[in-house]
């Protein structure tokens, strides 16, 4: 990756948690807003910088230093005349070569997932703190956050205020943690870690309906959960089973030009099998606890499909089963658009499309446009062409991943294609 813009656009989706986090620990919760701009700072520098004198051998460090450097710049401009500043000013010491990567091992074990506890206190709402999360640690824009919350952007946006003002009210640190603290949060960490694995399997905006790298972040933090957090272990395996499931399909879900490939048209001899294998164990550790939790349930579904050779072969009886307990236990938006689509597979598309119908005007609103992709495929699959077109326009409309886009297009066009 020789290309400046293209490395740092890589960091920020890589690094920019890491970053926020280390410069956390170093200069304090109280200091939040200050640190995301320094570090979004950083990354406008180091495209400059780097363009015109080359990569640097150290990227890591050459953007802790330079979010460092902008961070104190800032804190002395706004009159921090205390023994503070010295003392944060010493913390770091900004001439030296240090890899911050070196400096990630404590009791938790990562800096990010520290920061990840931090905010996940109960007394900050659930749904503040995993908006919060997803955009200090993620780095995601508001409208990525919304869209994976299914919230509005100024909804997304006081959510993240109101985490904010939280924080620096209660007067955590990241060195304050201990275990019992983070045996009260675990429950929020790992609902955010699911959020941030869904945001980059499918992208709510942007080039790329994959991220690689965001789905990487998430199954990390999930392996370090399982290893410094000696507790509920079962339901972080289930956790982490089901994102390496998913994974596992990465190779197939897009083609060679990065266009989207659906489930039912994927080469599954492309799938991770060595994910698998170790998803399976992750499985097994899971059935040794007491409770049922929805990533139990979730990665008994993408256990169907991917115990199987082909989409024809799928077990649609157990998964319909599966989507009742969760409908039942864990019910969401999400969940009744996949209970109908798998009725719909069980059935004939017009129980599906029956089911679809049935979803409430409010829920539906939220599940859009994929209420109206279910819509269009069920009519597609009935051979009503034109009703699926409409949907499929529909569905083109409101959809904000440009690949997401091309997906809708290509149904689109083969819809019209089998009117004629």
């Amino acid at each position: 990756m020789n290309d400046p813009s293209q490395l740092v656009e890589h960091f920020f989706r890589h690094q920019y948690g890491r970053l926020v986090a280390m410069l956390t620990r170093s200069f304090g919760v109280r200091n939040l807003e200050i640190i995301e701009d320094s570090a979004q700072t950083a990354m406008s520098k180091a495209i400059i910088h780097w363009s015109k004198s080359g990569i640097p051998k150290e990227p890591n460090a050459w953007l802790f230093r330079t979010a460092s450097n902008v961070l104190v710049d800032q804190l002395r401009r706004q009159k921090w005349e205390t023994p503070l500043d010295a003392a944060l000013t010493d913390k770091i010491d900004l001439s030296s070569n240090q890899n911050p990567e070196q400096d990630c091992s404590d009791e938790v074990g990562d800096e990010p997932l520290r920061l990840l506890f931090l905010c996940c206190h109960s007394s900050i709402p659930v749904e503040s703190r995993l908006a919060f999360a997803l955009k200090t640690i993620g780095g995601f824009g508001t409208s990525e956050i919304a869209s994976a919350l299914l919230i509005s952007n100024a909804n997304a946006e006081k959510r993240i205020t109101r985490a904010k003002e939280k924080l620096r009210e209660l007067g955590e640190d990241i060195a304050l943690l201990d275990s019992q603290m983070m045996e009260d949060r675990i429950d929020a960490v790992r609902s955010t870690i699911y959020l941030l694995f869904n945001e980059g399997f499918a992208a709510s905006s942007g080039r790329e309906n994959l991220r690689r790298d965001v789905c990487d972040e998430a199954i990390r933090l999930a392996r370090m959960l399982i290893r410094f957090c000696k507790f509920e272990h079962a339901t972080s395996s289930a956790l982490l089973a089901l994102m390496l499931l998913h994974s596992s399909r990465f190779d197939s879900r897009v083609d060679t030009q990065g266009a989207i490939v659906l489930l039912e048209d994927q080469d599954r001899s492309k799938w991770n099998w060595h994910a698998i294998r170790e998803a399976m164990d992750c499985m097994m550790i899971a059935t040794q606890g007491s409770a049922l939790s929805r990533y139990h349930v979730e990665s008994a579904i993408a256990w169907e499909h991917c115990r199987v050779l082909s989409f024809e072969e799928t077990n649609w009886e157990k998964i319909v089963e599966y989507y009742r307990i969760l409908d039942r236990e864990f019910p969401g938006p999400m969940v009744s658009l996949n209970a109908a689509i798998s009725l719909g597979y069980r059935d004939g598309p017009e129980v599906g499309l029956s089911a679809l119908t049935a979803i409430n005007p409010v829920v539906r609103s939220k599940l859009r446009p994929w209420w109206d992709c279910a819509m269009a495929d069920a009519y597609r699959r009935m051979g009503k062409n034109a009703e699926a077109i409409a949907h499929w326009h529909d569905a083109r409309v409101l959809a904000s991943n440009s690949q997401q886009q091309e997906l809708i297009d290509r149904r689109m066009t083969s819809s019209k294609g089998s009117c004629l």
